[in-house]
C-alpha cells in the first residue's frame, strides 16, 4: 500500500491547489458531470498536442541531462556522474521518450480525425507501436536489445514492428542521438512541429453553457 496516498502537495505549481478540500468535493458528487465540446475532434487534438509539447520539452530535458552525464562518465574526472547515476538518468529519459510517442500518436490521431488531409508524422505509429508491445519482443542475454520474438519456424510471433524500426530493433538505452531522435527512431523535431501547429486548432470551438449534469440511469 502506498504510504503516502493522497499527495498533500501539487505536483505541477501551475494547477489550482486549494488548501482545504471541503469533505462534499472529497467524497464525490450524486451526479457526474459533463462538459460539452470535450469529445470534439479540434478539442481533443488540442488537447493532445499541448500535451505531445509538455512531453517533449520533458524528454528533451532528462536527454539532455543523460548526454551530459555519458559525456561527464568519458572524462573520469572528480565530478563525474557515477555510472549508477547515469543509468538512472537514462531510466528517466527512456520512460519519458515512451510517453512522448503515446502522447504524440494519440494527438496525431485526433488531428487526422478532424482534417483527414494532414499528413501522418513518418514513423510514428511503428515507434508507438513498439515501445507499447515490448513486452512481447525478444531480448538479449543482458536485456539491452530488443527484437521481435521468432518461433522455431522462423515466424514473428511478436513485437512484429520492431522489424520496421530503422535500426530493425529497439536499444534500451542512450541511443546515438537522444537529442535529435527519440529512440534513433523519429525526429523529435517532426514531433514538436506537428504539435505546435495543431495546439490551438480548438480555438474556434464555443465551449459556452459547456456544463451538464448527466443522471445516473434508471432501472427500467
Amino acid at each position: 500500500m502506498h504510504p503516502n496516498w493522497p499527495p498533500t502537495e501539487p505536483f505541477d505549481d501551475r494547477q489550482p491547489w486549494r488548501p482545504v478540500l471541503p469533505r462534499r468535493a472529497e467524497k464525490g458528487f450524486p451526479v457526474a458531470m459533463g462538459i460539452g465540446g470535450l469529445g470534439h475532434p479540434d478539442v481533443m487534438a488540442a488537447m493532445w498536442c499541448r500535451a505531445t509539447l509538455e512531453d517533449a520539452h520533458l524528454y528533451y530535458q532528462r536527454a539532455r541531462q543523460a548526454a551530459w552525464a555519458n559525456w561527464a562518465i568519458e572524462r573520469m574526472e572528480d565530478w563525474s556522474p557515477s555510472e549508477a547515476e547515469l543509468a538512472g538518468w537514462v531510466q528517466d529519459m527512456w520512460l519519458s521518450g515512451c510517453k512522448l510517442l503515446i502522447s504524440a500518436q494519440l494527438a496525431q490521431q485526433w488531428v487526422r480525425t478532424a482534417d483527414p488531409a494532414v499528413p501522418q508524422i513518418r514513423g510514428l505509429r511503428v515507434a508507438r507501436n513498439s515501445i507499447e508491445h515490448l513486452f512481447e519482443a525478444g531480448f538479449d542475454e543482458r536485456y539491452i536489445v530488443a527484437s521481435p520474438r521468432i518461433d522455431e519456424k522462423g515466424q514473428s510471433t511478436g513485437a512484429w514492428d520492431l522489424d520496421k524500426l530503422p535500426e530493425g530493433h529497439l536499444l534500451m538505452g542512450l541511443g546515438k542521438d537522444p537529442l535529435s531522435m527519440v529512440f534513433d527512431a523519429i525526429p523529435l523535431r517532426a514531433i514538436v512541429d506537428f504539435a505546435y501547429q495543431h495546439a490551438y486548432r480548438d480555438a474556434d470551438v464555443s465551449l459556452d453553457d459547456s456544463t451538464f449534469l448527466v443522471q445516473p440511469p434508471t432501472d427500467p
